[in-house]
Order: structure tokens, then sequence, then C-alpha cells
């Protein structure tokens, strides 16, 4: 003799079902959004957000600046900023307090 699950059971059920697939698809949704970001982060490392030419590390008064040698950009990370414009004084000093 067969059992017929009643009405609540199949909805119970279906609710169960949808529910883990919505689990899923978001799992899968940001597991792609970190791939494509690790993707991005990997084609930019290191590269002029001016020209896109590849950035080299350098020393400027204890500072280690990423100095593209393409259009001669300068670019600081952060921090970089304050922690020359403690050592700063002069005009350099002074320009540098106009970005606090």
């Amino acid at each position: 003799m067969s059992v017929k699950p009643s009405v609540n059971e199949e909805e119970y059920f279906a609710r169960q079902e949808a529910e883990r697939r919505r689990r899923v698809a978001a799992e899968l949704q940001a597991q792609s959004i970190a791939e494509e970001r690790e993707i991005a982060r990997a084609l930019h490392f290191m590269k002029c957000p001016k020209c896109g030419m590849q950035l080299e590390e350098m020393a400027f008064r204890d500072v280690r600046v990423d100095k593209c040698f393409s259009c001669e950009g300068i670019w600081l990370d952060k921090g970089e900023l304050q922690t020359l414009h403690t050592k700063e004084t002069g005009f350099l000093g002074r320009m540098l307090s106009a970005f606090r």
C-alpha cells in the first residue's frame, strides 16, 4: 500500500529545495565576484593609472613610492603622503599640507 504525501509535505520540501538552490546560486555568485576581483587586481597590479605602463618602486625620502618611467608619474600608497608630510618642511611641506 503506497502512502500519498500530503500537500503540506510537498510544499515544505519544495520550499527547502528552493532555499537550497538560492544558497547555491548566492555562493556561486560570490565565488565568481571574488575570482573577477582577483583577475582585475592581477591585471592592474603595479600598472600606472595614467598610461598603463609598469610602475617601479623607488626610495624618496625614506618612503617607497611607485614611479612610472614612461609618463614620469609618481603614485603614493595609503599613508605615504602623510609620512612625507611629517618628514618634510619648507615648500614641499606646505604643498603636502594642502592634501590633509
